[in-house]
């Protein structure tokens, strides 16, 4: 465990000599609730899901909060492999996948920091409603969301090769899997074909789950599938990026 500490903390002072990065992870999200969620709010009222639009937005700015991190943090992947640091951690005395938990680590904490900021800027800002009962399962959710998202996105910079091969294929991922979602609109809007899309895509079942845990929607058979394959994509996610991190290293 020491050394899997040791990595998370590397991964901390990595953080600090970036200060603008971390705040953008974290920060960004709050205003994307408070500026999307106060203006569309009075526009749309409680036209979304028989709530208002703030309260919906709510949970798909957390499942954003989780994605952007995630993204964000293999970066740092990509660096180390690029400029030589990642073969030098290797001759070091611990596993392969100490690397990998160390900054996972370190990531889902700093994402549920995140996402505890974002309650917080929703309950006293927009009014959104706050179930303390569940503060726990949207903790643990957050863990979930952003482990699966680090594992993906590592798996993305362990086979990237060179900066844009991973900056066109990180940024095309952002937007389609972002807008391609209910992140920002409910499924049911969306043109027939684009909704199946919507309907199989990761970022849509987190959402859903966090819309459950935020603000009590109908627990349904989707619901419980959600769950379930947002769970497979975590563990197929940790296989692929395992499986990378302990393949040859070009």
């Amino acid at each position: 465990m020491k050394f899997i500490n040791a990595v998370a903390y590397r991964e901390y002072r990595i953080r600090l000599t970036n200060p603008v990065l971390p705040l953008w992870d974290v920060l960004v999200p709050v205003v994307y609730l408070i500026v999307f969620g106060s203006s569309l709010e009075s526009w749309i009222g409680a036209g979304v899901a028989h709530v208002g639009y703030a309260t919906f937005f709510l949970g798909g700015v957390l499942a954003m909060g989780t994605f952007s991190i995630a993204m964000n943090s293999s970066y740092a992947f990509f660096e180390d492999l690029q400029s030589g640091m990642f073969h030098e951690m290797l001759t070091y005395p611990f596993a392969r996948r100490d690397i990998l938990f160390g900054k996972l680590l370190f990531n889902s904490a700093f994402g549920i920091f995140g996402a505890l900021l974002l309650l917080l800027a929703g309950t006293l800002v927009l009014k959104t409603p706050l179930l303390p009962a569940r503060l726990p399962a949207v903790v643990g959710w957050t863990f979930v969301g952003t482990a699966a998202w680090y594992l993906f996105f590592t798996w993305i910079s362990l086979r990237a090769r060179g900066f844009n091969a991973y900056h066109t294929t990180t940024s095309t991922l952002y937007l389609v899997l972002m807008f391609v979602s209910n992140l920002f609109y409910p499924t049911e809007t969306l043109p027939v074909w684009i909704r199946w899309l919507a309907w199989a895509n990761p970022i849509t079942w987190q959402t859903d789950v966090l819309r459950y845990l935020t603000y009590g929607s109908e627990v349904t058979r989707l619901l419980q599938a959600e769950v379930l394959l947002f769970v497979i994509f975590v563990v197929v996610c940790f296989w692929l990026s395992n499986r990378s991190l302990n393949a040859p290293i070009e």
